[in-house]
């Protein structure tokens, strides 16, 4: 009887957790149109090797990092699937701030292709805000 009730308080924690956690996301204001457009093209151009547009939608100091290390910037071409994806959702938006470096506004995608889960995860400097990509990490999980 009392595992039967530790699991279903467990069953209504775990509810309530990622019931605030819907709320505290949808607190975040969503990206600009502009932004999502960047965030896509810069996902495609890189996908799709196309070095010198995807440099264009980066700041300057992300675009000199790049530049001066273009192994990077071809590893991370280089695992991104090169079949279509099936859908792309956004999975989080947070806003972080650290006291060294200016703030920024943190979006993730998931792509879905028929054998990887891609993770995108981009930045800007605030919701709709430049649509320079500030910052930016991809994950590939799957075959």
């Amino acid at each position: 009887m009392q595992l039967k009730l530790w699991m279903g308080l467990s069953v209504l924690a775990l509810a309530g957790c990622d019931q605030l956690g819907q709320k505290a996301m949808d607190a975040i204001p969503n990206p600009s149109p502009q932004q999502e457009q960047v965030a896509q093209a810069a996902y495609d151009n890189l996908r799709d090797g196309e070095f010198e547009q995807f440099l264009n939608h980066l700041e300057p100091e992300l675009k000199s990092h790049f530049q001066d290390n273009q192994k990077v910037m071809k590893r991370f071409a280089k695992v991104i699937p090169k079949d279509e994806y099936k859908s792309r959702t956004l999975m989080t938006k947070s806003i972080e701030t650290g006291s060294n470096q200016p703030g920024q506004y943190k979006i993730s995608y998931e792509y879905a292709y028929p054998k990887n889960l891609v993770q995108y995860d981009v930045s800007f400097d605030q919701p709709g805000g430049s649509s320079k990509i500030r910052n930016l990490n991809i994950q590939v999980f799957g075959e």
